[in-house]
């Protein structure tokens, strides 16, 4: 029988990943009286499993160790026995270094770069398992309300997504209509007609969009989502995802990520413009077409750490250069800033976005 014992701290994905890697019988977990409830996450993701806990002072040497030399004393002599080394208190890491040199067990520790030193061989080794945007989202204990592929959205979608970009690099009508609407609607309704000062008229339903200037017709989107690309900024969210899927290390990608609350998942608690998902960490993708906030980017911020933990990463992809202090505020915050005002003589000035996903992906966290 293959047992493994393992420490439960903060982070739980090197739990999770150790449990997925090595595919023990049963596990034991030693968490402290703060971190046990991370016990119920990880027993939910692997019902199939056999559990045993126990939780003790983090920072008593002795008292772990006892702890973790009784666990192995109660297993079959030909029972395989393997140490997560990762979670948890340096102390209980020491505990476990003792452990093994005396009873000539093995153990292992889980690096932010996706591999495993083996102990007592110190031998490193890339980890072959590959997790999905549903297990980081069960690590967290978070679930998505609704999400969106590529393949939600039809030819007429893109091909009007491109005809607002357009309209809106060349118009200033687009940002006198759409700050009017965002004034007057919290929800744009799924059909109406409005008249602004200057005689400029927006008439729209859930596939048409159409602005009229002194009774002229100045523009027209005709699509399946053409009110909600045109009112939500979604259309350079659809150019945005339409260059980041080409990515090859990304395995999956999501649009329009509306994640509820815990304890009412009915209610919208934060969405994600664009999710990518490598197998072994998360890409949260900010997508702003307009005016960059300072909450902005605060929101990317807490949205990293609630649902992808340390090793996720966070990418602004905007149309224009952010402010100076914005750019100073990213960087503080470790969010990669990609804009297209550098990027403007190019024939597609998204081409370069893989490159810096690159880029990205191959740095550590800190």
């Amino acid at each position: 029988m293959k047992h493994q014992i393992t420490f439960v701290g903060g982070q739980l994905l090197p739990v999770f990943l150790g449990i997925k890697e090595f595919s023990p019988d049963k596990i034991h977990f030693i968490a402290s009286e703060e971190s046990k409830d991370g016990i119920i996450v990880i027993r939910e993701l692997f019902k199939e499993l056999k559990f045993s806990e126990f939780i003790c002072e983090p920072f008593d040497f002795y008292a772990i160790k006892k702890k973790v030399d009784k666990i192995i004393e109660n297993l079959d002599i030909n029972d395989e026995i393997l140490i997560n080394l990762t979670g948890g208190t340096k102390i209980m890491l020491l505990a476990a270094q003792s452990v093994i040199s005396e009873k000539q067990v093995k153990g292992f520790y889980i690096n932010q770069d996706y591999s495993f030193i083996e102990v007592p061989s110190y031998e490193k080794k890339q980890i072959e398992s590959q997790l999905s945007i549903k297990d980081f989202f069960g690590l967290s204990g978070h679930k998505i309300f609704t999400a969106k592929s590529l393949s939600d959205f039809t030819v007429s979608d893109f091909k009007v997504s491109n005809e607002i970009e357009s309209f809106a690099s060349s118009n200033k009508l687009y940002s006198k209509v759409t700050d009017f609407l965002r004034k007057k609607y919290r929800a744009l309704p799924e059909k109406g007609l409005e008249i602004t000062a200057g005689n400029v008229t927006i008439k729209w339903d859930s596939g048409f969009v159409e602005i009229q200037n002194n009774n002229k017709s100045v523009v027209s989107f005709k699509s399946n989502n053409a009110k909600e690309l045109f009112y939500n900024a979604s259309w350079w969210e659809l150019i945005v995802a339409s260059e980041v899927v080409k990515w090859a290390k990304a395995k999956e990608v999501m649009l329009h990520c509306e994640l509820p609350f815990k304890t009412d998942d009915k209610t919208l608690k934060n969405e994600i413009d664009i999710l990518l998902n490598t197998g072994n960490k998360l890409i949260f993708v900010e997508c702003k077409s307009g005016y960059i906030k300072q909450e902005d980017i605060n929101k990317m911020k807490v949205i990293k750490q609630t649902y992808g933990g340390i090793i996720s990463k966070s990418l602004l992809v905007s149309r224009f250069m952010p402010s100076q202090s914005i750019i100073e505020k990213c960087k503080e915050l470790d969010i990669e800033v990609y804009y297209v005002y550098a990027f403007q003589r190019m024939t597609n000035p998204l081409n370069n976005i893989t490159k810096t996903l690159d880029k990205l992906e191959k740095r550590t966290s800190i």
